[in-house]
């Protein structure tokens, strides 16, 4: 049974690394300043909105969450006010925007409930706002805006997630316009999974000009450690040199798994009665971290190796994918596969043929077409659909003892 000690560090761990949730407080968000000054910068500036994409598993809601916290300016009557709604399958151009106003109404209540002025923090009367009114274009959304007396930035985070079936994204288009040209004091910004704007909203080059486009890349090695380094030491613990850039390189630039390695290896050594993190508990921590990876990693890797011969390849094969040396874009062609499938068999030579077939397999449905095929006959090369598979994998790799520790 734990100890009083042992929970009270375990719930430190937990404050100071959540892989299953967005960050919200700013100090706890490593990294990411330059994208952060050039999101305030674009809300300073009139008439400017912002798209913010990425693969999943960058860190943008979380990016999404700081932002809004941090542009607020509670203390002024006639400062800047924000609103962070999450989009869904089934939201239309209407709900959206009712999501905007029913949660300006829940911060009312909120606010109310700790006995503070809710007119004075929101800068104007909740009573006069109808959240019953049209919501159906452009201008009825203004005209609901032009109603506030501060600088509202609306935060629309997974807009990738609204339903295609509908003209949202064409509409958003518009209001962006229209508020821009209208001198609307609003900035819309827009977060989700894309690799270009014109992904998450139609006729983009007509507000091209009334738009920051901010890719949020996956995070450097420096940056992740920095978030081990932080964690640490906010909840207590120390740890051995170069562990720090150890869990930051098996992350691959996705901060969910620096934020669930960071977690668990400091759990393991919880459980040894150390506040001082080692190789070993990052060692123990990956089998922990594999069972808990979001997103239905796990499920898209178990669908994707299958198999009832029990010396098929598609692990390795799929490992070797993983580890592969990849462009700029992200893709592999598949001589690249041969010398690390080489290492990962243990055999002093692969010809294309043993493994070829498999990543056709890779980019079927029935396997989740978890890799996707691009260029030409003599030149094809391969990508992950979801970048996030790749620590996992890794990582599964290491647990088999099939690359290095």
């Amino acid at each position: 049974m734990a100890t009083t000690n042992q929970i009270m560090a375990i719930n430190r761990l937990q404050k100071s690394f959540t892989p299953n949730r967005p960050i919200d407080v700013p100090e706890l968000l490593s990294g990411r300043l330059d994208l952060l000054f050039n999101v305030t910068e674009a809300i300073n500036t009139q008439g400017l909105h912002v798209i913010l994409y990425g693969d999943r598993g960058t860190g943008k809601t979380s990016i999404a969450h700081v932002i809004a916290r941090n542009i607020q300016e509670p203390e002024r009557k006639d400062g800047r006010r924000a609103i962070l709604v999450s989009c869904d399958s089934i939201d239309d151009y209407s709900s959206m925007w009712r999501k905007v106003f029913q949660e300006i109404m829940l911060n009312q209540r909120q606010l109310g409930f700790v006995q503070q002025n809710a007119a004075d923090i929101l800068g104007f009367d909740i009573g006069t706002l109808d959240i019953n009114a049209p919501m159906k274009t452009p201008n009825d959304i203004r005209l609901l805006i032009k109603s506030f007396p501060n600088h509202t930035i609306v935060i629309f985070d997974e807009f990738d997630r609204i339903n295609s079936n509908s003209n949202a994204r064409l509409l958003m288009a518009d209001t962006i316009k229209l508020f821009s040209d209208s001198n609307v004091k609003a900035t819309i910004v827009l977060v989700g999974v894309a690799s270009s704007i014109s992904e998450l909203i139609y006729e983009h080059q007509s507000v091209a000009r009334n738009v920051k486009q901010i890719p949020v890349e996956p995070m450097s090695i420096t940056e992740l450690a920095e978030i081990i380094q932080k964690g640490y030491s906010k909840s207590g613990f120390s740890f051995e040199d170069n562990i720090d850039f150890r869990i930051a390189a098996l992350s691959q630039g996705y901060p969910h798994y620096t934020h669930l390695l960071g977690l668990w290896a400091g759990r393991k050594a919880v459980e040894e009665n150390r506040d001082r993190i080692s190789q070993f508990d990052i060692e123990q921590a990956i089998p922990a971290a594999l069972q808990n990876a979001a997103g239905g990693i796990m499920q898209d890797y178990e669908n994707a190796i299958i198999s009832s011969q029990p010396d098929n390849l598609f692990k390795d094969v799929l490992l070797a994918c993983a580890i592969a040396e990849r462009d700029a874009l992200g893709r592999f062609g598949i001589k690249a596969l041969r010398e690390p499938l080489r290492k990962i068999l243990n055999k002093p030579n692969i010809r294309p043929v043993a493994y070829q077939g498999h990543l056709a397999k890779f980019c079927d449905q029935r396997r989740g077409a978890i890799l996707k095929r691009t260029g030409g006959r003599h030149n094809y090369r391969w990508y992950f659909t979801n970048p996030q598979l790749i620590p996992y994998i890794m990582l599964e790799g290491i647990k088999r003892g099939k690359i290095a520790k």
